[in-house]
């Protein structure tokens, strides 16, 4: 990617994690512009739907201006933010409606992408940086000679975003479960990243845990970490013969369906960690009266400051490829 040409960095938009991201930031030497941080939030009912973005329910806490003014200076227009810095950091997601920039703690979302575009141009700023930018925005960029990176598909990103969502899943469990997880069986449905620090995660704390994939890979690295592997492909058969007391998926694809639902004890929790569609039939399990919590967002829910330190690592390790 492109170097940038100085250390100043606009921060546009975004949820609790960005200005984490901007703090840290700042402590590795960088220079902070904020924009689309309301100092007094008066944070706008959310749809029931998550949105994929952190700060659905979430509330203020009461050093939140203190913790703007840490983070970098507030501007008070997106121009303002962009003048004469280097790059540009969007939130995750970049956008929640396609239409505007994700802006959460801000009064109205209003800066759309063609516009930030626009002004990157305008300005001179040449990098961008986000969370899910999707086609159309990254061939904004495209089309003006702006370089953009999407942090949610590095690596690093993924790997590191894997333990914050084990920690909530188990958290997710332990209010679900009338058991302790010490001695509790767990299903564990998908063996990549995820699955792989949920099930040691859950091993660690003494649970009897089984893990299906579908890559012979993943179930050796199962076996060899002295955990059950079983095929994904069976899941029915799985269910069938054994009974566990949580079940975690982490397969972005219908994985639970109809034949496999019916084989589950009602009342056994059942924890998606997929993003959209998800893995479960939402739709047949609800029919069978089972209890599905369908857990997007979760490093952002319940760690994000963690969360933003992990966006800020992902950035500094995209600039230092520069």
């Amino acid at each position: 990617m492109k170097s940038i040409r100085n250390n100043k960095i606009a921060v546009i938009g975004g949820d609790p994690r960005l200005l984490s991201a901007a703090e840290a930031l700042g402590s590795a030497g960088y220079t902070l512009t904020l924009y689309g941080f309301d100092p007094k939030p008066h944070l706008v009912e959310r749809p029931a739907v998550d949105s994929g973005c952190c700060s659905d329910g979430w509330r203020p806490p009461s050093d939140f201006e203190a913790a703007i003014g840490r983070a970098g200076k507030l501007c008070k227009s997106p121009e303002e933010a962009i003048a004469g810095c280097g790059a540009v950091i969007l939130p995750l997601p970049a956008s929640t409606d396609g239409v505007h920039i994700t802006m959460p703690l801000a009064p109205k979302d209003s800066l759309t992408p063609a516009d930030l575009v626009r002004m990157m141009r305008d300005a001179g700023v040449c990098v961008l940086f986000g969370g899910k930018l999707g086609s159309a925005l990254t061939a904004l960029c495209r089309n003006v000679g702006i370089t953009a990176c999407d942090y949610y598909e590095r690596e690093e990103f993924a790997v590191a975003n894997a333990v914050p969502t084990a920690e909530g899943a188990i958290a997710i469990a332990m209010e679900e479960l009338p058991i302790t997880l010490h001695g509790a069986t767990a299903l564990v449905i998908g063996g990549g990243r995820i699955g792989k620090v949920l099930a040691d995660r859950l091993a660690g704390l003494c649970a009897a845990v089984t893990v299906t994939a579908r890559k012979a890979s993943d179930l050796m690295w199962t076996r060899v970490r002295g955990l059950t592997d079983a095929r994904t492909g069976a899941l029915a058969e799985l269910l069938s013969g054994r009974k566990f007391d949580v079940i975690f998926n982490t397969v972005p694809q219908l994985v639970l369906g109809e034949r496999e639902l019916s084989r589950i004890p009602i009342g056994t929790p059942i924890i998606d960690l997929a993003s959209k569609p998800g893995g479960v039939d939402f739709h047949a399990a609800k029919g069978m009266g089972h209890r599905v919590i369908w857990a997007l967002s979760l490093p952002g829910k319940v760690a994000p400051v963690t969360s933003g330190r992990i966006i800020a690592d992902t950035v500094i390790s995209c600039l230092a490829e520069g």
